[in-house]
């Protein structure tokens, strides 16, 4: 008769999951009960004594059978996203959990659940290589941080594994598409297997792998799996031989997140298409060497924004024909001429760009302040990457920094640069209506240089666009930039926006823009950065005609 204990334990167990399973040793199984025949497409009768691993596909079985092997005594398997192959409905992916028990005891305690996978999870599921199942490169690069920055949350150290598989490419061309589609499908689920969580497994090409595995992962098993099977399908019989090497994730002088954020974006970069010749000796030392270097960037970076050793300087904008000064743009400047571009660039990918751009601002307003004590602040507009814009705590970070001096906001303007996609429009939208209402004006910088300039007008609410400079450096040029040049201005001036053209170099452009409508220009024929304001509101006569230059 059932005991109370036992009740409690079975209602216990189907809180978590939908079905629950024990095998032998052998993996037959001997106890199953919960949502069998909707997740399986058996009955309680039929799975019985039947191998666990036949409740999945070939290409899945290589992944189950490898992250089970992995579990000694009294150790629990991390949740698993699988897929089984029964009857009818058994289609969909689930989630696979296995707790070991003493030595003694050498049985499997599963859990089968259905899974429930966010929009973010079901969209990365539909992006994996339709062949091996596995991560594409840039996915594999993003997830390899998470899934580093998860296990150590769990305790875990990791390593990342790079392989080739040697000898693959000299019996590739003799396969039939079958041949190859089921040989890829077996690899990927054992590269899976291999993975500390199951799932951070990656085709970086076409005999090259990555793996996130847990840092005392044994390799020759694989190796080993790997061999037989490519040997079972090679014609000649030879297969291929795994070749691989190992770093440790890096960790040290960096939190988890940052850690998670500098892997992501050095396996990224190595694995860019064309970076350089690739071996797997030249992509475990480059890609170490690149970890390394990463690592040194991001301490570099983060004492940079705690020490404010940054410099702005200021370039004027005016009013095209009169030259009339109407605002500043701030330009940062790194130390060690760092390139400030390369730099924002670096500080996005890594996430300290809203640290970046809060003490540039900081800045800023320390400027703004000392100008207003002798005489009217200027306007000066500061550069937001998208990034920091769709950040609900930078935004709460600025706000906080303008509070004080309210009366300084309707002298700074923002400039959403985009060297990063604006994902979410709606949700950029209603911040720059917050900032707007604060009293900052809103200019939208580089438009007409991608094909999200013009999505980009109809959806947010600004100020001032920018016009690319690629277009003022062609404007004396062919008809074709100055027909677009045109629709640019007519669409804005429809809409009331104030147009800004940059990189003015010389009077005929000037005059050329000032003819097509454009309003505003920036460039060195009105004066370089510079660290001081102008005097006056107007700027000097020699640079106005263009004689000197600094």
């Amino acid at each position: 008769m059932e005991t109370q204990d036992q009740r409690r334990l079975l209602a216990f167990s189907f809180a978590n999951a939908d079905m629950l399973v024990e095998t032998d040793e052998t993996m037959a199984v001997v106890y199953a009960c919960g949502a069998i025949h909707s997740l399986t497409g058996h009955t309680e009768s039929t799975i019985i004594g039947r191998n666990f691993l036949d409740l999945f596909p070939d290409s899945e079985r290589g992944l189950v059978q490898g992250v089970l092997r992995r579990l000694n005594a009294d150790s629990r398997l991390q949740p698993t996203l699988v897929r089984v192959a029964g009857e009818g409905p058994a289609t969909a992916p689930v989630v696979l959990g296995c707790y070991r028990l003493e030595a003694a005891d050498r049985h499997y305690y599963l859990t089968l659940s259905r899974a429930r996978m966010s929009a973010g999870e079901e969209a990365l599921a539909a992006r994996r290589d339709a062949k091996s199942g596995l991560l594409n490169r840039d996915d594999f690069a993003k997830q390899v941080g998470e899934a580093s920055k998860r296990a150590r949350e769990l305790g875990e150290d990791t390593k990342l594994r790079l392989v080739r598989l040697e000898g693959y490419e000299a019996f590739r061309g003799a396969l039939t598409a079958d041949e190859e589609g089921r040989l890829l499908a077996e690899l990927g689920a054992m590269m899976r297997g291999a993975a500390v969580d199951g799932r951070t497994a990656g085709r970086l090409g076409t005999d090259r792998y990555g793996i996130l595995q847990a840092s005392e992962a044994a390799e020759a098993v694989l190796d080993e799996q790997v061999a037989v099977l490519t040997r079972g399908i090679d014609p000649g019989g030879k297969g291929a031989r795994v070749v691989g090497n190992s770093i440790a994730v890096p960790h040290n002088g960096l939190n988890e997140d940052e850690a998670a954020r500098v892997l992501a974006y050095a396996v990224a970069r190595f694995a860019e298409p064309g970076r350089r010749p690739f071996t797997i000796q030249t992509l475990s030392d480059g890609l170490r060497e690149l970890v390394a270097a990463t690592v040194a960037e991001t301490v570099r970076l983060k004492d940079t924004v705690a020490s404010r050793d940054m410099t702005i300087l200021l370039q004027p904008i005016v009013t095209l024909g009169s030259r009339v000064l109407h605002h500043y743009e701030a330009l940062v400047r790194f130390p060690g001429g760092q390139s400030p571009a390369h730099t924002i660039g670096f500080a996005e990918q890594v996430g300290l760009i809203h640290d970046v751009d809060l003490t540039i601002c900081q800045k800023v307003v320390d400027l703004m302040r000392m100008q207003a004590q002798v005489g009217s602040p200027p306007q000066i507009a500061v550069n937001l990457s998208a990034v920091s814009l769709g950040s609900a705590s930078f935004i709460g970070a600025f706000r906080e920094l303008l509070a004080p001096h309210a009366a300084l906001r309707p002298y700074l303007l923002i400039e959403i640069t985009e060297s990063m996609k604006i994902v979410d429009l709606e949700a950029t939208e209603r911040v720059l209506q917050v900032l707007r209402h604060d009293g900052h004006a809103i200019c939208l910088d580089d438009f007409g240089a991608g094909a999200s300039s013009f999505p980009y007008v109809q959806a947010l609410t600004v100020d001032y666009v920018k016009i690319d400079g690629a277009y003022v450096k062609r404007v004396l040029g062919a008809g074709r930039d100055e027909a677009i040049l045109k629709a640019m201005v007519h669409l804005c001036r429809e809409l009331g926006i104030g147009i800004v053209a940059e990189m003015i170099e010389t009077d005929a452009q000037e005059a050329k823009l000032l003819a097509l409508g454009v309003q505003y220009g920036q460039g060195y024929l009105f004066g370089r950065p510079d660290q001081g304001f102008r005097a006056g509101p107007s700027v000097r006569e020699a640079e106005r005609r263009g004689t000197k230059r600094r």
